[in-house]
């Protein structure tokens, strides 16, 4: 079968798996004979693994589960991409290049999609998340220093470039490599296949992706994404609601109990307490010892 109408009728298969109309209208045309329409719209895509393997027509297994994902769409749609991921490593019949651009596509997708799960989770109120990714980027240079636009309504708005940077510098600070290499995968989705092949062909060794060419292998970013994830459901796993009260209180400052320490609110939350007084009780959100929000 031709590829681009393999790539075609892949994307017909998915959008009938998550658009309950357009399958209905699929199946009234063609009816049931297609193995993607056997998956049921309403069952759990990572229920069934074997289900989406066949409905993609992928052989490979999975590197990663994404159990700790709670919102069901978001953890099917992880899943796919993380098997059309495998599957590319496991295509012998594209050359190596080739298959190494769609194994790094699909490895960014998920990180897109898991750092913006894990900022929507950890700061679901928008002013709060925005200020989160300020501080984190403030050191940053240049135009990866986070500056608001007005436009920002989600976590889906800001750059994923920003929520990379500011994930690494908050919770990850001494992964330089590491955060070069997620970040990266980010420019070669970007680039397009045909300009990959054009940077592969450099002998400038300054540029950034021509390094990434050089040094990094299926291996090397299935790794990196593994450690990427891994670190994205440790801090997760860290969030907790904690008990606490207003240990003393100026005009802009608000200490608060932690762990039997007073510590500092962050000044982006004051807003929150500033109608309290010293001896109120608050709850605290936190990760780890970071304190990312107060009621």
């Amino acid at each position: 079968m031709d590829e681009k109408i393999r790539v075609t009728i892949n994307k017909i298969r998915l959008l009938a798996e998550q658009n309950s109309e357009f399958s209905k209208e699929m199946r009234k045309l063609f009816g049931k004979t297609a193995s993607a329409f056997d998956v049921s719209i309403n069952s759990s895509l990572s229920s069934d693994i074997i289900a989406i393997r066949s409905a993609l027509e992928i052989r490979a297994n999975a590197s990663i589960t994404y159990n700790f994902v709670k919102d069901q769409r978001l953890r099917d749609q992880l899943i796919i991409d993380n098997l059309r991921m495998e599957n590319a490593a496991l295509n012998l019949q594209c050359i190596e290049a080739e298959r190494f651009y769609v194994f790094c596509v699909n490895a960014f997708y998920q990180v897109e999609n898991i750092i913006n799960y894990f900022y929507h989770s950890a700061f679901p109120e928008i002013e709060v998340l925005l200020k989160e990714i300020e501080g984190a980027t403030q050191d940053e240079r240049n135009d990866f220093k986070f500056r608001r636009t007005g436009k920002e309504q989600n976590v889906s708005s800001i750059p994923v470039a920003h929520k990379i940077n500011a994930f690494f510098n908050a919770y990850l600070p001494g992964e330089g490599p590491l955060k070069w290499s997620i970040g990266t995968l980010r420019q070669v989705r970007n680039e397009g296949e045909h300009r990959c092949d054009v940077i592969r062909e450099e002998k400038e060794g300054s540029n950034n992706m021509y390094k990434f060419f050089k040094c990094k292998t299926f291996d090397n970013v299935r790794n990196d994404l593994i450690k990427f994830v891994s670190a994205i459901e440790y801090n997760l796993s860290k969030k907790e609601e904690l008990d606490s009260v207003i240990t003393s209180k100026l005009p802009s400052i608000c200490y608060v109990l932690l762990r039997g320490n007073s510590v500092q609110l962050p000044n982006i939350l004051f807003e929150k307490v500033k109608h309290l007084n010293k001896g109120d009780k608050v709850v605290l959100t936190v990760i780890g010892d970071k304190i990312i929000d107060v009621s």
